[in-house]
């Protein structure tokens, strides 16, 4: 996992970290029903204290449970030896698409059945329902989805007059609530060129980031908005990796351009922090990144509040991101007494749909946790559709909103209808092969042979994932 992405996971709202620390009471010889928890520590003083009071506070309402601290990140090449030794934690966080790979591969538990007895299963949202549903059941409880957007430094285009200023803030629509914003690749190139010639050298009009498969998602991204199709492609019977379409080849040749037209910086690789220093020191204008990084970009550059807007990706026709998110898995090792507890639990900290004063009192106080870090609070993406859950949940953002969103409901604002499905295999190879072929592009613009390169990477890869 990057290190942007563990500091992303330290961070999320309603999944947030977990440190419990406060002593067992259980001695020796104690037959409680033991359930080691894995999500990350606490990122605060105040988010610390709040879960080891929610430890004690658990254990009292239940005394036949015993919470057990076992930190684990989640990662696809340690969960097979985690659970091979008996060291995989009964409740952990995972990526939903990996989650749902350790489902076929038996290492996390069909938890279906239990989504139906607390009532859950109705209450998800279906989207993220079928995302995390295999013919091996459910791979987990839903958790959080997020799915990839543009960032505007919103001082640096008005400095090149590509949108404009006014008393109190930036214009970002016309009168009949058009975008001004540049929302298609020719605009957004148009603008980093205004950029260029404007604000000087050592500017970037577009910030390209590169440097694991985070960035190679957004890539991915760009490649659909291209108008690029799926990928992993059926074709007599069996599936291949196919890059050979126009809109694959019209996005990396658009990234080339940038790179060979000076707009971006070619330096060196970028991911969330980075580009955030960029815009903050005012030598970057546009960058992208995945709504989950958001929060820890504007809390590592605090300055960046009201100055960003977050915004759908650019497009040649409706803009699209594939969709992605996490989920609250259940070890594969654990019993149906642990299995059980682990959904008690996770009710009883408000992760999930119950909409009752005790469930709308914890997310207020993972919330009032989560502020204490100095983390903007920006607009909820909901994992669950009941409407009463929907309404509690409405009113804790209202009531503890501090304006650090203002120019981001764009892209909140209609995800539903843009999110896509992702590949069907083998998704996190794929979003590395894409950062691997477009850093060619942004640092070896002027040698790397596009159709070459294309050819070698459909044949390694299916060879490689597809066949298997």
């Amino acid at each position: 996992m990057s290190a942007n992405k563990c500091i992303r996971a330290a961070v999320l709202l309603l999944c947030a970290a977990m440190l419990f620390s406060v002593p067992s009471a259980c001695g020796p010889g104690s037959e409680k029903i033991k359930i080691s928890v894995g999500f990350r520590y606490g990122a605060s003083e105040q988010e610390r204290q709040y879960y080891s009071e929610c430890k004690a506070e658990f254990e009292r309402r239940y005394p036949q449970y015993e919470l057990v601290s076992s930190p684990y990140v989640y990662d696809s090449r340690t969960i097979v030896s985690k659970y091979a030794s008996g060291q995989l934690p009964v409740l952990f966080e995972a990526d939903a698409a990996e989650a749902l790979r350790a489902l076929a591969n038996g290492y996390v538990r069909d938890v279906s059945g239990y989504m139906d007895g607390f009532g859950w299963t109705e209450k998800a949202d279906g989207f993220f329902l079928s995302e995390i549903t295999s013919a091996y059941g459910v791979c987990g409880v839903p958790a959080q989805q997020y799915a990839a957007g543009m960032v505007l430094n919103l001082p640096l285009l008005a400095r090149a007059g590509v949108i404009e200023e006014e008393a109190g803030g930036y214009v970002l629509y016309d009168d009949d609530g058009v975008p001004l914003w540049p929302d298609t690749f020719d605009e957004v190139e148009a603008a980093a060129a205004k950029v260029a010639e404007t604000c000087g050298e050592g500017v970037s009009g577009v910030l390209l980031p590169s440097g694991d498969g985070e960035c190679g998602g957004l890539y991915l991204d760009m490649a659909y908005n291209f108008g690029c199709g799926a990928l992993e492609r059926q074709q007599d019977g069996v599936y291949r990796l196919d890059l050979g379409s126009e809109g694959f080849g019209d996005a990396m040749r658009w990234v080339r351009r940038l790179a060979q037209e000076r707009y971006t910086d070619d330096s060196k690789s970028y991911g969330a922090e980075e580009w955030a220093a960029e815009m903050a020191a005012g030598r970057a204008a546009v960058t992208f990144c995945n709504s989950d990084d958001l929060a820890a970009a504007l809390a590592a550059e605090p300055s960046l509040r009201g100055s960003l807007a977050f915004v759908p990706m650019p497009s040649s026709g409706e803009s699209c991101s594939a969709w992605r998110g996490t989920v609250y898995a259940v070890s594969a090792l654990a019993g149906d007494a642990q299995a059980e507890g682990a959904f008690r639990f996770l009710q009883f900290i408000g992760c999930g749909p119950d909409s009752d004063d005790a469930a709308l009192s914890a997310t207020e106080r993972r919330l009032q946790a989560y502020i204490s870090q100095g983390m903007p609070l920006l607009p909820c993406l909901p994992v669950w559709e009941d409407e009463d859950y929907l309404a509690g949940i409405s009113g804790l953002y209202e009531r503890y909103s501090d304006g650090g969103a203002l120019y981001c409901d764009a892209f909140y604002r209609g995800f539903a209808q843009r999110r896509r499905h992702g590949e069907p295999f083998a998704r996190r190879e794929l979003c590395e092969l894409m950062d691997e072929l477009f850093s060619r592009m942004i640092f070896d613009a002027t040698t790397s042979n596009i159709v070459t390169l294309l050819e070698e990477s459909e044949t390694a890869f299916t060879e490689k994932y597809l066949n298997r």
